[in-house]
């Protein structure tokens, strides 16, 4: 059966492509294209309309009519790492190099908000009526305000000297959680579920969301680097203030290895070297294995959450998806 599941997904994975490569064939300026193109086409695990669709199959067998609204938010998702790099200055994504190195930083912006147009554009062509597609309309408006108030608390939090668990997970769940929440609440919508199905499922990936980040961030510091996309340790020059790094600084405090830690974190110069003692040390101090076990309690109040469906294979591929999103491998 998890086979089945597998095919399956792969199945949906290749459908999805299909439909976004067309959506971004858009306009006439062939770099500007290019650039739209540059992260859609590297592939992706397209989590997002695959949850989608699976949560409108579950309630309402109508998984198909979810594709437009799960494309809409996959084009956002790109639009957003489009200028997430522009602000970390991350060269690589998805093993290729980024859209401001590949063509140049005025394109990857303007790509950008190409793409954002052409997600709403999309979103309105899904098939339901009135009452709901205006219903997906304001949750998708909402769910993109608040991935913009995330980034700006992510870069924000780079330039200060303490941010509390409080604050990191807030930013978590706006700049990640918000739009897989969207994906699971809208595919209810779209598959006319009951309105404590479109609550739990919102939940459910909300949970999902937030784990799928930190075990983001794990990943980012000990996984590995052609799996991940993108540098290992990336995130430590680039002074991201990730569970982790906030575990060791408190753990830290008045360790004199604490030097080991910040004389990387936030460097941009910082060798190789300063970076592999970094991670060494958040390793030996637990703060990484404290992160992971945060992750895996969030999937578990996930998966509680599926309750709310009938027992069928979209149930236990939306059960998959949490143990893909937290476990993937290290």
């Amino acid at each position: 059966m998890l086979m089945d599941h597998q095919q399956r997904t792969k199945e949906m994975i290749k459908e999805v492509d299909r439909a976004l490569m067309k959506y971004v064939e858009r306009g006439k300026h062939e770099k500007l294209i290019r650039a739209m193109r540059h992260y859609p086409e590297a592939g992706g695990k397209r989590m997002r309309p695959v949850m989608a669709m699976l949560v409108a199959e579950a309630v309402g067998r109508r998984g198909k009519e979810a594709l437009p609204f799960g494309c809409s938010l996959e084009i956002i998702h790109n639009f957003t790492l489009v200028h997430d790099d522009v602000i970390d200055k991350d060269p690589v994504r998805r093993g290729r190099p980024a859209v401001h190195i590949a063509f140049d930083e005025p394109t990857a912006i303007i790509a950008g908000d190409a793409l954002f147009a052409i997600a709403y554009d999309v979103l309105a062509t899904t098939d339901v009526d009135g009452e709901r597609l205006r219903r997906l309309l304001r949750t998708v408006s909402d769910t993109v305000f608040l991935v913009a108030e995330g980034q700006q608390m992510d870069v924000d939090n780079e330039d200060r000297p303490t941010v509390s668990r409080e604050e990191y997970l807030d930013m978590v769940e706006k700049k990640t959680a918000v739009l897989f929440a969207c994906a699971a609440e809208g595919g209810a919508i779209v598959g006319h579920g009951t309105e404590k199905q479109i609550a739990d499922m919102k939940e459910y990936a909300r949970l999902l969301g937030i784990g799928f980040q930190i075990w983001d961030d794990v990943l980012g510091i000990k996984g590995d680097a052609k799996k991940v996309g993108k540098p290992i340790g990336s995130d430590i020059r680039n002074g991201k203030r990730t569970l982790i790094v906030l575990d060791a600084l408190e753990r830290l405090e008045k360790d004199k290895r604490k030097h080991v830690l910040t004389d990387a974190l936030g460097n941009e110069t910082a060798s190789d070297e300063q970076v592999k003692a970094a991670i060494k040390l958040l390793e030996d101090i637990g703060s990484i294995e404290h992160a992971r076990q945060f992750a895996l309690d969030y999937a578990k109040r996930a998966k509680d959450l599926l309750s709310c469906l009938k027992d069928s294979d979209e149930k236990e591929m939306l059960r998959e998806m949490v143990d893909y999103a937290v476990g993937r491998e290290l």
